[in-house]
């Protein structure tokens, strides 16, 4: 059996690099590899053989998948040792989104029967609805764990959205729900950080604004890891928590989830082709801080802007700290600060 693992990309003195987390320590991807394949009288089978980033190895996933287990098994023996020179520790490395940077960041919208609840949405029917999707942009969009994140001046009512993402790990198009798990990498944690104001345009060309709702740079924190999904075998009973300075406000599980990961990865596939480094974010439950306070049934979500507008809602704020929190994944953390002309440093 595999030894347990993850996978990063951190900076340490100006060097961004993806590492594999072994029983809590960061090893150098590439140079752990090398000192593992000197010691074990291995041959180099991999196309990007110095440098690679973790896009790299998402698309030669079939080969990693097959070494890495291997690979951590050897460095958990390292772990024990003095003066490892390529492992580091959390502490002194600034973690970076695991992906720099994935082409597409999908986001399932109310795909939560709890979460559809309480913002007044309309109740979800398997039968009747489809996955809905939006995107978010990815290089200025993504924040990595410790980042902190900038507050955009056009909102004041900033909200979080506590999710298990997925990581695809080879190209899909048209694939089959039974087949969709095949072309899972991993799993990591994410925030759907929500401009929940900008959401409804009155009397405009359209109504919504998904774009000025969800695509504020540094609005999809993820990481800090990819937890591989062998060691995520069973997707029916995560449990995704969600901290707002400290105060636990979202505490919910997959088992309430509308469609499922392969679901969502089959209808996904069958609009846009998937490539290695996509990620999926699969949905929020119940505990998102407009809906703080309220309770309302399907078909009333003007109620909850109402109530959020009368100032009763539990947002974010400049200084605030927020946490997402998965079962088997790990913990992202962030900060807030005021809206700045600066762009994120990513």
């Amino acid at each position: 059996m595999d030894e347990p693992y993850k996978l990063a990309t951190i900076e340490y003195r100006g060097r961004v690099f993806p590492v594999i987390e072994v029983a809590g320590a960061l090893f150098d991807l590439g140079v752990g590899y090398e000192c593992f394949k000197a010691a074990a009288g291995r041959r180099d089978f991999f196309k990007a053989r110095h440098g690679y980033t973790m896009l790299d190895v998402l698309d030669e996933w079939e080969l990693f998948d097959g070494v890495l287990g291997d690979l951590a098994r050897f460095l958990a023996g390292e772990v024990a040792g003095e003066g490892v020179p390529y492992a580091y520790r959390t502490d002194e490395v600034r973690f970076m989104p695991p992906i720099l940077y994935p082409d597409k960041i999908l986001n399932a919208g109310s795909n939560y029967y709890d979460h559809s609840l309480e913002m007044g949405a309309a109740a979800p029917d398997r039968d009747k609805h489809e996955p809905y999707f939006f995107y978010k942009g990815s290089r200025h969009t993504v924040a990595g764990h410790g980042d902190t994140v900038t507050l955009t001046p056009r909102s004041g009512y900033i909200d979080w959205e506590a999710e298990l993402a997925v990581v695809i790990a080879k190209t899909a198009k048209n694939v089959a729900v039974e087949d969709a798990l095949d072309y899972v990498a991993g799993y990591t944690c994410y925030n759907d950080i929500s401009a929940r104001d900008r959401m409804i345009r009155h009397g405009e060309t359209f109504d919504f604004d998904w774009f000025a709702n969800k695509g504020n740079d540094g609005f999809a924190p993820m990481g800090p890891y990819i937890t591989p999904a062998k060691f995520m075998p069973d997707l029916s009973d995560i449990g995704i928590r969600c901290y707002h300075n400290g105060d636990i406000v979202q505490d919910f599980n997959s088992s309430n989830i509308v469609f499922t990961v392969p679901e969502l990865i089959a209808n996904a596939s069958s609009i846009t082709t998937l490539s290695p480094g996509d990620v999926i974010a699969t949905g929020t439950g119940s505990g998102a801080g407009m809906a703080h306070g309220i309770t309302v049934e399907h078909g009333e979500i003007h109620k909850v802007f109402e109530h959020m507008y009368a100032g009763k809602s539990r947002l974010l704020g400049p200084g605030d700290s927020i946490v997402v929190e998965i079962d088997g994944i790990g913990r992202l953390e962030n900060e807030l600060r005021p809206p700045s002309n600066e762009p994120p440093a990513v």
